[in-house]
C-alpha cells in the first residue's frame, strides 16, 4: 500500500465540494486503504454530507447492497463535519455509482485512477436534490414557511 501523495483534479467540481477542503480526500482514501486494503488502479468514489443524507434518506437500507462495506466510511473534516465516503470497485462500479447518485443528496461523484504517486479524480457530477422523497416528518423547510409558522421570529 503506497500513501497517496497528491490529488490531481480533472473537470470542475462544485465550489462547495469536498475537494476544496485541503487534505480531506487524501486522508479519507488513505483511511479506506488502511481499513479495507489497497485500492485498485481504477475505482469510483462518492462523497456526501452526512447531515444532508440523514435529512433526505433516513436509512441506507434501499441501497446498502451497492456499497462495499470495507470501503464505506464516515470521515470528518478538520472542523468536525461528517461525510459519507463510498468507494466502489469492480466491473460494475460505474453502474452502482449511478444508483448512488440517485439516492444521496448534496453529493459529488468521481472516477479515480492511480498514476505513479498521484491519484487523479475526474469529476463526474454533483447531486443536490435526489429522486427520493424525504420523510413526511420533515415537511417543507423553506425560510418563507419558517417565518409563516413562527419558528423564526425577530429577524
Amino acid at each position: 500500500m503506497n500513501p497517496i501523495d497528491s490529488i490531481k483534479l480533472e473537470g470542475a467540481p462544485p465550489p462547495w465540494g469536498i475537494t476544496a477542503i485541503g487534505g480531506f480526500v487524501e486522508s479519507a482514501l488513505s483511511r479506506a486503504e488502511r481499513g479495507g486494503g489497497e485500492l485498485p488502479k481504477e475505482f469510483y468514489a462518492s462523497f456526501c454530507h452526512w447531515g444532508e443524507r440523514n435529512a433526505a434518506v433516513q436509512s441506507l437500507a434501499e441501497i446498502a447492497d451497492i456499497f462495499e462495506p470495507q470501503y464505506r466510511l464516515v470521515h470528518f473534516t478538520s472542523c468536525g463535519k461528517p461525510f459519507l465516503v463510498a468507494i466502489l470497485t469492480g466491473p460494475d462500479a460505474r453502474e452502482r455509482q449511478q444508483k448512488v447518485m440517485q439516492r444521496l443528496p448534496w453529493s459529488e461523484h468521481y472516477r479515480c485512477r492511480k498514476e505513479a504517486d498521484d491519484l487523479v479524480l475526474t469529476f463526474i457530477v454533483e447531486t443536490q436534490d435526489v429522486d427520493a422523497e424525504p420523510p413526511d416528518s420533515l415537511g417543507e423547510r423553506s425560510l418563507r414557511k419558517l417565518f409563516e409558522s413562527g419558528e423564526i421570529l425577530d429577524f
